[in-house]
Order: C-alpha cells, then sequence, then structure tokens
C-alpha cells in the first residue's frame, strides 16, 4: 500500500491508550491533567543494573519528590533523571535478573504500565521504564523535530548512559516501532527485541483503518468508547482491571505541544523507509506480537514485519486487542520470558 493512500495517524487522541487514564482517573478521583513536571535537577549517582559489567552509569539526579508510588505500586521506586543528548530523561527501575528496557508507545508515559504486567515482569528481570522526550518526567529539545529515529537515538542513549550492556527491549505501539527502529538502525546496542502492536513505516505498512481513525480523532469520542479501540467487546474483566490498574501510579502530564510533535512524528514515520531497508540487515531475534483483534495496528503487519526480518518470530493472540500484553498479561510474560531465555539473554 502505498503511503499517499494510508490513513492518517490520528492528531487529537493518540493511537494508544494514554486518554484511557482520563477514565481511570476519574474513577480514583484524579484529575486528567495532574502529574509531575520534569523539574528535579539535583544530581547524584544512578544505581547501574546489576548486569553492566564494565560500563559505567553516567551522572542522574536524585529521586524526583514525590514520584514513589504508594501502595501495589510501591516497587517501582521514584523518578530519576539522566542526561542524554541535550535532554533528560525520567526513568524508574525495579525488579532483578537480565536487562529488559521498555519502551511507550504514542505519548504514553510510565503510568500506562499496568502495575500487574510489571510486577510480572519485574519477577524475571531488572526492568528499565521511561518517558520518551517531551512527555512526563523527561524534556524536549524543541528546536528539532521529534521522530521515530531520534526517539530510537535517544532509547540507545539512555541504555549507554544507565550502563546496561545489550539489553532486551520491549515496545508497544509506538514504542515498538521505536524498538523495530533501534533493532535495524542500532542493532548492537540489545539482544532481543519484543514488539507488540508496532509496524515498520514506509509505503509497507498497514495503517489505522479510516473508521477508527475517525473515532479516535473526534472530539465526541467518549472514554468508554476508546476502550473499545483497545479491547474486544467481550473482554469485559480485563477492561475494568487496565482502568483498576492505571489508577496505580501517580499520573503524569503530557501537554499539546507534545501530541502535536509526536503526531508529526507518527506522520514523518509513514514515508520514513530507513527501518524497512535495514531491518533484513539486523541480526536480533525479535518477537513479534499483537492482537488478531487490533482495531487501531492491523495484525497483518506482524506478518510484514516478520517476513522483512531474517531472526523474527510472530505470535498473535486470538481475541484479543490492542492492548493484548495486559488484556493476557500472564501469556504475554510467560511468552516472553521463553522467547528471552531461548535467545541467550541472562
Amino acid at each position: 500500500m502505498s503511503a499517499s493512500h494510508r490513513t492518517a495517524r490520528t492528531l487529537t487522541r493518540p493511537r494508544l491508550a494514554v486518554a484511557a487514564a482520563t477514565v481511570a482517573l476519574a474513577a480514583v478521583a484524579c484529575s486528567s491533567g495532574g502529574g509531575h513536571s520534569t523539574g528535579a535537577s539535583n544530581t547524584s549517582s544512578s544505581k547501574p543494573s546489576t548486569h553492566a559489567t564494565t560500563a559505567t552509569a553516567t551522572t542522574a539526579s536524585a529521586p524526583v519528590p514525590h514520584s514513589a508510588p504508594t501502595g501495589k505500586g510501591a516497587f517501582l521506586g521514584p523518578v530519576r533523571q539522566v542526561p542524554v543528548d541535550g535532554i533528560r530523561i525520567g526513568y524508574r527501575q525495579f525488579g532483578s535478573g537480565p536487562d529488559l528496557v521498555m519502551v511507550m508507545g504514542d505519548t504514553g508515559t510510565m503510568s500506562d504500565w499496568t502495575v500487574d504486567l510489571l510486577t510480572r515482569l519485574g519477577r524475571h528481570y531488572h526492568v528499565t521504564i521511561f518517558d520518551n522526550r517531551g512527555v512526563g518526567y523527561t524534556t524536549n529539545d524543541t528546536s528539532v523535530p521529534d521522530t521515530i529515529p531520534l526517539m530510537a537515538d535517544d532509547t540507545v542513549g539512555l541504555i549507554k548512559a544507565l550502563g546496561l550492556r545489550h539489553p532486551a527491549l520491549l515496545g508497544w505501539s509506538m514504542g515498538g516501532e521505536i524498538g523495530l527502529t533501534v533493532a535495524a538502525l542500532h542493532p548492537g546496542a540489545i539482544s532481543a527485541l519484543v514488539s507488540s502492536g508496532g509496524d515498520l513505516g514506509g509505503s509497507e505498512a498497514m495503517n489505522t483503518p479510516a473508521a477508527v481513525a475517525k473515532e479516535l480523532n473526534s472530539p465526541k469520542t467518549t472514554g468508554p468508547q476508546l476502550m473499545d479501540l483497545l479491547f474486544p467487546a467481550d473482554a469485559t474483566a480485563a477492561r475494568a482491571a487496565y482502568i483498576e490498574q492505571l489508577g496505580l501510579i501517580p499520573p503524569e502530564k503530557v501537554g499539546d505541544e507534545t501530541l502535536l510533535r509526536q503526531y508529526q512524528a507518527g506522520q514523518a514515520y509513514e514515508s520514513f523507509e530507513g527501518t524497512w531497508d535495514k531491518l533484513p540487515d539486523s541480526t536480533i531475534p525479535m518477537l513479534i506480537t499483537n492482537g488478531s483483534l487490533d482495531r487501531i495496528t492491523p495484525p497483518g503487519n506482524a506478518s510484514i514485519i516478520t517476513h522483512r526480518a531474517k531472526h523474527a518470530k510472530r505470535v498473535v493472540f486470538p481475541d484479543a486487542g490492542h492492548a493484548m500484553l495486559v488484556q493476557d498479561a500472564g501469556r504475554f510474560v510467560s511468552l516472553v520470558t521463553r522467547f528471552t531465555r531461548a535467545s541467550g539473554v541472562e
């Protein structure tokens, strides 16, 4: 499908679940405009991964005040910030085991991962989650346009700054596209890739169907309608659990400027052929996942990716939507752990 015939990415609503946080935060009597800024600047040594054997972590800030969750999310600890290529990236680290870096999707924040998914992963991995540029606790350089390749550079820069040596990378939605771009353009930075709900960009990708894009764009679309785009109609328990889970981590800010800049990044990715061109050269083991009922990223993209990559395995979750990794978190984490072990990640 040529880029000129592809459905434009959405502007007023992100393709990922960020807008669903409005529903969750209302449920816990919080404001969707709440959250924390990226202002912490005091410096001290960041704690590097236990698997960073020779690299050393660069200077990072002291914990950001009031950023540590309580209750079920307390294990996440506070946010710290580290300088990377002219910006400061906000991140959290928890768990034990091989290093796993998680990349969130379009305008999503660290608080959009669910505590359930992070708890399960933390049992197997030393996990790093972070905010992409301009989002939540991460600053931005507005003199340069946001692009998927730039955010891939940021991800690699964070890996180096924290002294992580060849971590596995897990990306959701646009985070999956960032991960695919890392695997294509910076294959030496990671040991394995898990991409869920992403595409390769360029002229070969299958984009959001027009009717879904229209619904995502409409200011009349309600929170429950947005949840319908993430979960199949019969996944009522998973939907309710997701809403409850989103209220367990303090919300973060995503400004209108960042919404626009990441929309522009998505648009630019539609004509960026670098990930498509370079992916066949990558020797990184890849696990490409999708929900069979994904209305936002058509599951056909998983086939396109695995046909293009030499070392990719495709797994499509039946009866699952765009949020398949939280809808079926137990199966997803089991799949990821088996994949990374088989790939020699340790």
